[in-house]
């Protein structure tokens, strides 16, 4: 029988600046998600642990903004789950800590108020990112967002404006062991992995319907002002009574705007399986991986991964994964 394993560490994040490892974890609940900003990390420690090192006699010697990882594995073999800060902590015995990932330091950082004029995506992010140790990489490299102003009072804040106004995505993902700000319009293409997943061998349960995206009726309504304050505007999309997407992209011309109304068009309408599945803790996936699946009925397929729920402690180590995009469907029973 596999032996669960963990190590978690955490340094502080000024002062003695001293580092401590843990090698058990009662309960520990991680949720990593492409259409949020933020992954979370939950984690409950052991009654009796030391704070070796440690000159504080008075209380716990570690607080909010102190970093931490968490790995977790089987017969010590550890691989990285988590990696961020403490945002707070529950200092009753036993402890817990509820942290996040690099998003804390973004949702702590106030950017330089700034206009720009039918701005690229990589200019709008490297003032945003100006004063921070964080690296970023686009998903559309030439992406144009049209006139835009920073005057929101954090970062994150920011970016929660690019998401809801442009539809883009903002997400970290660790990247040999670094955290990488993902921004964009569709799913990365670069470090992702592929792994498979076939009913009665390594899936214990899944939540599946399979939709076809002829059943899908919707529409996108896409409008954008230049500086003159003249209206183009893009409509596409099925003509029977369904969902209405309303997009406001300020300073595009009309085959930009159409381009983003199409994507957005398509990411709705996506046929495919949808819904989640129950694995256990390995084979270890991460968002953007790639999961080729075959479920217990219907159309299998090739999907990434757009979500996460990772458990683990007493009660043992899995993984609920929802899928996203589909890449391909097919029939074929493994």
């Amino acid at each position: 029988m596999l032996r669960l394993c963990s190590k978690t560490t955490i340094t502080q994040s000024d002062g003695e600046k001293l580092s401590w490892e843990f090698d058990a974890l009662v309960n520990c609940s991680i949720q990593t998600d492409v259409t949020t900003l933020t992954d979370t990390c939950e984690l409950e420690l052991p009654k009796k642990i030391s704070w070796e090192g440690s000159k504080n006699k008075s209380g716990l010697p570690i607080k909010k903004g102190d970093k931490i990882t968490i790995r977790l594995g089987y017969d010590d073999e550890l691989k990285l789950r988590f990696s961020g800060l403490i945002k707070s902590i529950d200092t009753k015995n036993p402890i817990k800590i509820r942290c996040e990932d690099g998003m804390y330091i973004l949702k702590q950082k106030k950017p330089e108020p700034k206009a720009f004029k039918s701005a690229k995506l990589k200019d709008v992010m490297k003032h945003l990112l100006q004063g921070t140790d964080f690296d970023f990489k686009l998903i559309d490299d030439e992406l144009n967002i049209g006139n835009y102003r920073v005057c929101k009072s954090t970062v994150s804040e920011e970016l929660q404006e690019l998401k809801e106004k442009y539809m883009l995505t903002a997400y970290f993902r660790n990247i040999d062991g670094k955290s990488i700000l993902y921004v964009g319009l569709t799913y990365p293409f670069d470090n992702r992995n592929k792994v498979k997943f076939i009913n009665g061998k390594n899936i214990i349960g899944e939540t599946f319907e399979y939709r076809d995206n002829s059943e899908v009726k919707a529409k996108v309504v896409a409008v954008s002002f230049n500086e003159k304050h003249v209206e183009t505007r893009v409509e596409i999309g099925d003509k029977e009574v369904g969902e209405i997407i309303q997009i406001r992209i300020d300073g595009l011309t009309e085959p930009e705007l159409r381009k983003y109304a199409q994507q957005s068009l398509d990411t709705y309408k996506e046929d495919g399986l949808k819904g989640s599945f129950e694995a256990f803790g390995e084979p270890l996936v991460n968002t953007c991986d790639m999961i080729e699946i075959y479920p217990a009925e219907g159309a299998g397929g090739t999907y990434l991964v757009k979500k996460n729920e990772i458990k683990f402690g007493i009660s043992g180590y899995r993984q609920k994964i929802e899928l996203g995009q589909p890449i391909n469907i097919n029939k074929t029973k493994a």
